[in-house]
């Protein structure tokens, strides 16, 4: 134990437990990492399938609203981006 750096008491106890607990987990964890482009592929596919629905210009603004664009980014205010979103969302969503 010379070489051991000193957590403390609680970081020690939660390393041990961790290391000797089993994990319920495990097994769909392993699938999840190994199928992870496929997973992304599927996720991509329903995006895609469901962006289908708009026109150019409205794809193109859910576009960049998934991208993690805002109001102030997409230069629009925020009621004409909250309405065009709802917009947008309604199309997807109808059947």
């Amino acid at each position: 134990m010379k070489d051991r750096m000193t957590l403390g008491h609680i970081a020690d106890v939660a390393e041990s437990a961790a290391l000797t607990m089993a994990d319920g987990r495990a097994t769909e964890r392993i699938v999840e990492a190994c199928d992870w482009r496929d997973i992304r592929t599927k996720e991509k596919n329903r995006i895609d399938n469901a962006l289908r629905k708009l026109n150019a210009h409205d794809r193109a603004f859910a576009r960049a609203v998934l991208g993690g664009k805002s109001w102030r980014d997409l230069g629009v205010s925020r009621q004409a981006f909250s309405v065009r979103l709802k917009k947008v969302e309604k199309v997807i969503s109808a059947r």
